[in-house]
């Protein structure tokens, strides 16, 4: 059986989604830490050129913005990092996101 994710993946028209950082990633969805101590969320292609209006988030971005963010990169051959897959991509949203395009 094909790995849940790759099967994502496959739905969403990009070559990877991975929870393993490479410099050439297309899509980096990950915590940062700011200089005063808190986290934000960072759902960037360009981690050295962000925008600030739509890159960065004060709260966890939701299942349905991850997904429309990686659907942007769609037909790219996009490989797409996801800092905790579990938690930003948990494993029943994906499922129920796949039965969804199937049904």
């Amino acid at each position: 059986m094909k790995d849940l994710y790759q099967k994502l993946a496959e739905a969403l028209d990009v070559k990877e989604i991975t929870d393993n950082f490479l410099e050439s990633n297309d899509l980096s969805v990950s915590s940062w830490s700011t200089a005063d101590g808190y986290d934000v969320y960072v759902m960037t292609e360009d981690p050295r050129n962000l925008n600030f209006e739509s890159d960065v988030f004060y709260y966890q971005p939701q299942f349905d913005e991850i997904i429309d963010r990686i659907s942007d990169n769609a037909g790219m051959d996009a490989v797409v990092y996801i800092e905790d897959l579990y938690d930003l991509l948990p494993e029943e949203d994906v499922e129920d996101y796949l039965d969804g395009l199937q049904g």
